[in-house]
């Protein structure tokens, strides 16, 4: 949006990160941008029910989460495209 107070402009892909049912992946939520000090190099932190046994607690799943970094990579016009979770995440840095 232009302004805080709106109105809200969604723009047409806007999906940062999204669960993986395939990897057992659920609940990525509630995240952060970090960029490496004077890089190129930008990563999103965030969480989700724990693995593998999270999407199998019910509503208890919510209070079982576990921390995940993962890097996030531009288009050519410098658009962010869409992170895929993982369980490796990444080297450290």
């Amino acid at each position: 949006s232009k302004s805080p107070l709106g109105p809200i402009e969604i723009p047409k892909d806007n999906l940062v990160i999204a669960k993986d049912p395939e990897a057992g992946i659920y609940g990525t939520g509630h995240n952060s941008v970090l960029q490496l000090p004077g890089k190129d190099e930008w990563y999103i932190v965030y969480h989700r029910f724990n693995w593998p046994a999270g999407i199998h607690m019910g509503r208890a799943a919510g209070f079982h989460r576990e921390v995940c970094i993962d890097k996030m990579e531009f288009g050519a016009e410098g658009s962010l495209l869409p992170v895929v979770p993982t369980h490796k995440g990444v080297e450290g840095f």
